[in-house]
């Protein structure tokens, strides 16, 4: 059979307008019509208003349409969208023929990236103005930052890499120290360096263990953990791959109308206590109004329950098995409320005061109102806790004798193998947790010290007024235990608190909206848009990256949700 006849001949002159080589319910239509019925200037956009002087800019209108459209297509880069200019009908539609090179498009989306989300949020406003919403989701996602995991080191790892270079620079200095004893040989080994070729390496290693030594100087002088070199905000995340260098993304999505609301860009490594910063802004938005919220096991955090019922949310946050409910507490205040009100401020008076707000009746339940004592140590406030060893080298010394020893100024732990255990995470009861994965695996006493079977590596927990544990594995019959007479000279006393304390009891039905809410946008994100890392680099400007990725989301969601005159009414009108 011959082949289907091709139905344009490339030598034929057209006479037509540009507007018809573009599809009459194309994408491109819906981003020109939204942005040409807003106002940029008004958002803080830069090249808003014409110059008069000098070269004349690029209309910010046709940059913006630009941006949005390669967002939402996966052209995300500004060389890919100085091409799009060129071969690309909708593009050059968008763009009205102009070609700008991609450092004025680079340059753009820099000088505009804290306006972004102004942008993401109008769009999901007009959307959404008059179409019934459910509840909030919560849920965070790993997205890889522009840096590299060589690029990155943790303090235990730079730990490391200084022992192993010491040892190297050590051993090329014997060996530097044989070549010139045997220098006057005729003939060297097969497999040597030569005495110039050790010099190199020896400079060359001196050079790393410098720049390493500087860099864990760096880091305990800031309280920092790790320290990424090519994008400095972002932290090496666990993932589904392992571990990446990554920025935690955490979004509310609309279990209704599945829609992006908000979202915060963060480099914290797990979702505890970021259930109430994540809707920080919406709550501003929305006064009046009480927000419900589901989220998974990892917002389990008793701090942030607090802080969102004090702010009128409701967290409906998946309990452990066998668990229906949580308990919250809070300092008893007696004072008058308005119990009928959803004014976050009349909301917190009442819950410290021990009355139930009426938008809460179905979710919080009252336990008892009563007297606590808690335990408060004697500590000189303006002090803090001095190591009784004085130096690194005596309380290395007193670490080898069986102890776990902190240094409270550098904020770490000397273990009876030697090893320094870094600080790893803050816990919710106060205490401070250190462990070295990497010193573990060569422990010479790893196999008495660590009992745990599904994490071997020793974790270790100190709270601000303890300086040292004794290792019970190394002697535990010492009777001259400084940990123990210590403990008993240590001076506290009890203070009489009255808290109010309630239960909470999460929403099961509408907990199970969380899997088909949150985990959808992210999966569009990153598999039908491409967004799986970031282009730019720092937490600003990943936030404002993170704007174009979520708006090109919405428009995708909202061309599925109307029928394109629809939608071309609902982004084109404006709302005040």
């Amino acid at each position: 059979m011959p082949y289907i006849k091709p139905e344009i001949n490339r030598d034929q002159v057209m006479m037509c307008s540009f507007d018809s080589l573009v599809k009459p319910d194309s994408t491109a239509r819906i981003i020109d019509h939204f942005i040409n019925n807003i106002d940029l200037h008004d958002m803080g956009f830069t090249a808003t208003d014409p110059s008069f002087e000098g070269r004349p800019l690029y209309p910010a209108a046709n940059l913006v349409k630009l941006y949005l459209y390669g967002y939402r297509n996966n052209i995300r880069s500004s060389r890919k969208l100085a091409k799009a200019c060129d071969i690309n009908l909708e593009v050059i539609w968008l763009m009205d023929g102009l070609k700008p090179d991609f450092r004025t498009i680079s340059d753009f989306r820099k000088d505009n990236i804290s306006c972004l989300k102004k942008l993401m949020k109008e769009f999901v406003r007009r959307v959404t103005v008059d179409v019934e919403t459910g509840v909030v989701s919560i849920d965070g996602s790993k997205f890889k930052a522009w840096n590299s995991k060589d690029r990155n080191f943790t303090i235990t790892k730079l730990d490391d890499r200084i022992k192993w270079l010491e040892d190297h620079t050590q051993e090329y200095l014997r060996l530097i120290e044989i070549s010139d004893q045997n220098e006057d040989a005729e003939e060297r080994m097969s497999g040597e360096f030569t005495k110039e070729e050790l010099e190199e390496k020896l400079k060359e290693a001196e050079e790393r263990l410098e720049k390493y030594r500087g860099y864990r100087d760096y880091m305990e002088q800031n309280g920092l953990t790790q320290i990424s070199l090519t994008d400095p905000d972002c932290r090496l995340m666990k993932n589904k791959n392992g571990m990446d260098t990554a920025y935690n993304i955490q979004t509310a999505v609309d279990s209704e109308t599945h829609y992006v609301l908000d979202y915060l860009t963060t480099n914290r490594c797990t979702d505890h206590g970021l259930m109430a910063p994540t809707l920080e802004e919406m709550k501003a938005e929305d006064k009046d109004g009480v927000i419900e919220v589901i989220a998974d096991k990892g917002y389990n955090k008793d701090v942030d329950f607090i802080k969102c019922l004090e702010n009128g949310i409701i967290p409906n946050v998946i309990p452990e098995d066998g668990v229906d409910s949580y308990k919250v507490e809070f300092d008893y205040v007696e004072n008058e409320c308005d119990s009928e009100s959803t004014d976050p401020d009349e909301i917190s008076k009442c819950l410290h005061a021990g009355i139930i707000p009426e938008a809460y009746n179905d979710s919080l339940s009252m336990i008892e109102i009563k007297e606590v004592r808690r335990k408060v140590y004697d500590l000189p406030k303006e002090e803090e806790p001095i190591s009784p060893y004085g130096t690194q080298e005596e309380m290395l010394e007193r670490a080898r004798e069986g102890f776990y020893v902190r240094d409270p100024e550098r904020d770490l732990v000397y273990c009876p193998g030697e090893a320094t255990l870094r600080h790893k995470s803050d816990k919710a009861n106060g205490a401070t947790r250190y462990v070295n994965k990497l010193a573990c695996k060569k422990c010479p006493y790893r196999d008495r010290c660590v009992t745990s079977k599904k994490y071997p590596w020793k974790e270790i927990d100190f709270t601000k007024d303890c300086l040292e544990k004794k290792a019970k594995w190394w002697n535990p019959d010492d009777p001259d235990d400084p940990v123990k007479k210590r403990k008993k000279e240590q001076k506290y006393h009890f203070e009489k608190v009255k808290i109010v304390r309630y239960r909470l009891t999460p929403d099961r039905v509408k907990m199970d909206l969380r899997k088909c809410t949150s985990e959808h946008p992210f999966g569009t994100m990153k598999r039908a848009m491409g967004a799986t890392y970031f282009l730019l680099k720092g937490m600003k400007k990943v936030d404002g990256e993170f704007a174009l990725i979520a708006t090109g989301y919405d428009i995708a969601r909202a061309e599925n949700m109307y029928s394109f005159e629809e939608l071309m009414e609902r982004v084109g009108r404006y709302i005040a």
